[in-house]
């Protein structure tokens, strides 16, 4: 019998999004809806484990209406165990009470991972072991796998899992090794037949469609800022009856930002622009947009009604043209100052210092007004 698992993790519910107040609301709540998106893909593969793979929440302190209303959402999930490890946001230190507040709430087929030791899934009709390495601070120079690296036997299972959390050298940045860094070669000398890890909010491996593959990493399954390129996934993986890795990844997410910076010196580069940006989802883009160049005067007078549609058609666009301006040259410069007076003057005698050039001109029909 096959094993299925939806592995998700980085989800850093109760995460805050100060920097967009308009819209922070809808961005916290939809950490909250990335979760539900996990758990229905999981249900509608008929899975038997959800493994969150660390940072479930986004700090180690939790308002109890949040803990209670994560904890309906996991019971959402139809398969045959969830399995929870803490990360290094949501650690568990034996001081904190998130995970403490956490168990009394929880149904039976919920298991925190908090524990060095080996999970026995057998009473959950699952013929698996799984091996955690549980966070217990935000930062550490030292990851979490000693303990499994001394164990002198395991238990008799189909399966053996492991969950850990932290940066995978040469995947994760971790210039000052502060994130329980862990290597390829590491995790593969332990001989586990999968380890699903979290923390990179990039998932691991690239690929859509995977096989032969023991490491994963989750990714965030809801994107988070405007470094964050990707859609927001989670891994649907399954073993078969010899150990095998078959992997697909689920797209999760409910919004996307898009981070760009453009150089348009036409109506027409505008208007291509415009249209490509809207060409997928504006509904759900949260969009920065920098642009610079020099329009054409017709053009110039034009430009906020392209940008307007930006903004009535992304779910979110902060638009900064403070670098796109109109273009001088000496048709401009006849046309709105007077021959052989000083702005025109001004104006001519810094035609090869365009940067001047602009500021002077700024300058000149502010004072008009």
């Amino acid at each position: 019998m096959s094993l299925k698992i939806m592995h998700t993790g980085d989800v850093h519910l109760g995460m805050k999004f100060n920097q967009y107040p308009q819209i922070s609301s809808d961005l916290e709540e939809a950490r909250y809806q990335a979760l539900e998106n996990v758990i229905k893909a999981g249900n509608q593969r008929n899975v038997n484990l959800l493994a969150i793979a660390g940072d479930l929440f986004d700090k180690a302190s939790i308002k109890s209406v949040n803990i209670k209303k994560t904890i309906a959402i996991l019971d959402k999930f139809a398969g045959d165990a969830v399995l929870i490890l803490p990360g290094n946001h949501d650690y568990s230190d034996g001081i904190t009470a998130l995970w403490d507040q956490f168990k009394k709430n929880i149904k039976g087929r919920m298991l925190i991972l908090d524990q060095e030791k080996i999970y026995d899934l057998h009473d959950f009709g699952i013929s698996a072991a799984v091996y955690p390495a549980p966070c217990d601070s935000k930062l550490s120079s030292e990851n979490k796998l000693g303990w499994i690296k001394n164990l002198s036997e395991r238990p008799a299972a189909d399966y053996h899992l492991a969950l850990a959390h932290g940066a995978l050298a040469g995947f994760s940045p971790d210039l000052n090794d502060d994130y329980f860094k862990m290597t390829k070669e590491e995790l593969l000398d332990l001989e586990m037949d999968l380890w699903l890890l979290g923390h990179s909010h990039l998932p691991y491996p690239e690929m859509k469609n995977v096989k032969m593959q023991k490491i994963f990493n989750n990714g965030t399954p809801e994107p988070d800022g405007m470094d964050c390129r990707h859609q927001g996934s989670a891994w649907y993986i399954e073993l078969d009856e010899e150990n095998q890795v078959q992997a697909e990844r689920i797209r999760t997410g409910n919004y996307h930002f898009s981070d760009l910076e453009k150089i348009i010196n036409s109506q027409s580069e505008l208007e291509n622009l415009v249209n490509q940006i809207l060409s997928f989802a504006p509904e759900n883009k949260i969009l920065r947009l920098k642009l610079k160049g020099e329009l054409p005067r017709d053009d110039f007078t034009v430009k906020d009604k392209y940008l307007s549609e930006l903004r009535d058609n992304c779910f979110y666009a902060k638009i900064d043209q403070s670098a796109l301006n109109i273009k001088i040259d000496q048709d401009l410069i006849k046309e709105e100052f007077v021959e052989n007076s000083f702005p025109h003057q001004l104006l001519s005698e810094l035609e090869d210092n365009k940067q001047a050039q602009q500021l002077a001109y700024k300058m000149l029909k502010e004072v008009q007004q």
